[in-house]
């Protein structure tokens, strides 16, 4: 983690020192919007989280927990550290198993369910002949019930231990919907989430002193979410940031402020975040929560 640190770290001194060298400036009303949306990203997932457990925890804690999976994610592809981390951390909460993969469950599901009807409702509002994918969330969630059917079907010494953990899991999952907290945080967290990373993408973007509509930026955006979902890598890097420059270009930036643009967006919404993660994994262990 100390490495994540350092890269973290030598990702934001670069993000201001690099436009600086090839004469671009930055405008600082933009880089607060970025780090603004950084902030509520945060927040977003936060709620989000707490709107996936039947208790939820405090602040202190599951701002924690979300910047430690997100550290988690940038060292492993397709968001399974992250996963993981959490399972670990609702484990660590007290939650039974059952809980914590419904909360964990839950909380995918959910957000894969909004990302869809975001890009469904921006492709019919701009014309989008090809809806870009909505993640890898939804199709992990198909994955699972069709794991356990087909383990419920062949495991015949088994089936009545995996239809007994079915049937925990699935109350587990019932207890949290029925709770009108629990939906209300999570579909208001699992969409302020996209439009957290929308704004600090325009704030990014304001910064080198580029306006573009929020619209067209809201389908850039929805495109490197596709791009990471065809090349999964550790914390998206390289995807994300070749599909955003593209569309930043495509939308008439040149070439050396989409750039800039992108590093200040990823900088922003991932790599601060990975450093406070990471930072904040002691604070986690020493609550026993990991």
């Amino acid at each position: 983690m100390r490495a994540l640190v350092a890269l973290g770290l030598a990702l934001a001194i670069a993000s201001v020192a690099v436009p600086l060298a090839y004469g671009i400036r930055l405008h600082v009303d933009g880089l607060l919007q970025a780090a603004v949306g950084s902030a509520l990203l945060v927040g977003c997932s936060a709620l989000a989280l707490n709107g996936s457990r039947p208790v939820a925890l405090s602040a202190r804690r599951a701002v924690p927990a979300v910047l430690a999976t997100t550290a988690a994610n940038a060292v492993t592809p397709a968001g399974i550290g992250g996963n993981l981390m959490m399972l670990r951390i609702h484990r660590k909460s007290g939650l039974s198993c059952e809980q914590a993969a419904a909360a964990a469950g839950l909380r995918t599901a959910v957000g894969a369910l909004c990302a869809t009807t975001i890009t469904a409702v921006t492709a019919s509002t701009v014309g989008m002949q090809q809806m870009p994918s909505s993640g890898t969330g939804l199709k992990l969630a198909v994955l699972f019930v069709a794991a356990v059917g087909l383990a419920t079907v062949v495991m015949h010494k088994t089936r009545r231990r995996v239809l007994d953990s079915a049937g925990r899991f699935a109350s587990a999952v019932v207890e949290i919907v029925r709770q009108p907290r629990c939906a209300v945080s999570l579909v208001i967290g699992c969409v302020g989430v996209t439009v957290a990373q929308l704004l600090t993408l325009q704030g990014a973007v304001h910064a080198v002193g580029g306006h573009i509509a929020l619209d067209e930026l809201l389908v850039t955006l929805l495109g490197s979410a596709a791009a990471r979902s065809a090349v999964p890598s550790p914390g998206g890097v390289g995807p994300i940031e070749a599909a955003l420059v593209a569309g930043l270009t495509s939308l008439g930036m040149h070439w050396e402020t989409a750039v800039t643009a992108v590093a200040v967006y990823r900088t922003a919404g991932h790599w601060l975040p990975v450093v406070a993660g990471a930072l904040s994994l002691g604070q986690l262990r020493r609550r026993q929560l990991i």
